[in-house]
């Protein structure tokens, strides 16, 4: 049971066709023009998934032109849209659905600013404990007794305290500096992350907080593989950022690009099957046990007695322990360093 767009081959005949109509996501026409390329590829990055099933360009990105007197908002346009605010900061996947089939009718992305100014202000400036307190009061995450929630995505109030983190420590080391080509590359990071993320869930698909468990410790130092594979098994997982302790091999900061999960999930919603489609979906579905597929969702995470010790938020690798400890040694390098140069001056 899936919600989706409708999808379909404009050649059925063959292998790999343009559909008959893509889904056209509007950007915003108040979306910064130094931020648009990485809002596109954020939504194109998902055709990779949808040409291995056999539909090319299913998304197509098209900006939204300044003197245009439609507004993105309204149910003939699926928009990314932009906002600003001194005191909000989320970024949101909504979307509307036909209930008598799952066929998904229109959505709308909201991408909060926080996302750009917000990376650059953790950049040059420390998040403050009020901050992060109004952080976690915008929204709250699925809980028990609120099921209305699951649908709701607290990625980016998360995501604030794991940059601020990170931030600091890059910055203590030297390897970030404000205004540098390296922050600005970071920024674009984030918001092309982000937007994956976004439009997983207007596509149909919720969040997998296991899929960080399915790379190992040495392939997260891997340069190579991480930008060509990403961070984790899915960009519908929430994603710490994977720092590398002083001297070691350093991989991809975060995630530029589809999981093997996400694919996975993009084929047993919109693959074109031909013959018997329940036979084929079934096929599909029976490869979750394979390495690399692994998935739990909101409901098995959050406030559950019982939830799988491996379902969680920001923790990358196999071994959520291991990072842990490592995560606390990386925190302790620019004390320890602060030491040294002190005692060098005494």
């Amino acid at each position: 049971y899936v919600n989706r767009w409708r999808l379909e081959k404009k050649d059925p005949s063959a292998q790999v066709s343009e559909p008959v109509q893509p889904v056209t996501f509007w950007l915003d026409r108040n979306i910064p023009p130094r931020y648009r390329k990485a809002v596109e590829e954020g939504v194109l990055e998902w055709n990779k998934a949808f040409e291995k099933i056999g539909l090319r360009n299913a998304l197509v990105a098209r900006q939204q032109p300044d003197d245009a007197d439609w507004d993105n908002m309204d149910a003939g346009h699926a928009s990314v849209r932009w906002f600003v605010g001194s005191d909000v900061g989320f970024a949101i996947g909504p979307s509307h659905s036909d209930p008598r089939t799952g066929e998904i009718l229109d959505a709308d992305i909201g991408m909060s600013d926080v996302f750009a100014r917000g990376s650059r202000r953790f950049i040059v400036e420390d998040q403050s404990a009020a901050g992060r307190a109004e952080l976690e009061r915008s929204f709250g995450g699925w809980r028990p007794d609120q099921p209305h929630k699951a649908a709701w995505c607290t990625y980016s109030q998360e995501a604030a305290a794991e940059m601020d983190f990170a931030l600091d420590l890059l910055e203590a080391r030297g390897d970030l500096a404000p205004d540098s080509p390296q922050a600005e590359a970071f920024v674009q990071a984030v918001i092309k992350d982000t937007i994956m993320h976004e439009v997983g869930h207007v596509l149909g698909l919720k969040h997998n907080f296991k899929a960080s468990t399915t790379v190992t410790r040495q392939q997260l130092r891997d340069k190579t593989l991480t930008e060509s594979r990403g961070i984790s098994g899915s960009v519908m997982d929430y994603n710490a950022y994977n720092i590398a302790l002083s001297g070691e091999p350093e991989g991809a900061l975060n995630n530029t690009t589809l999981g093997a999960y996400d694919y996975w999930a993009i084929e047993y919603a919109y693959k074109v099957i031909a013959g018997n489609e329940g036979e084929e979906l079934k096929k599909i579905a029976s490869r979750g046990s394979e390495p690399g597929l692994d998935y739990l969702t909101d409901e098995d995470t959050r406030g559950s007695i019982d939830s799988d010790p491996l379902s969680n938020r920001f923790d990358p690798g196999k071994d959520p322990l291991e990072f842990a400890r490592r995560d606390t040694k990386a925190a302790a390098e620019p004390l320890r360093n602060a030491e040294a140069q002190s005692s060098s001056k005494l």
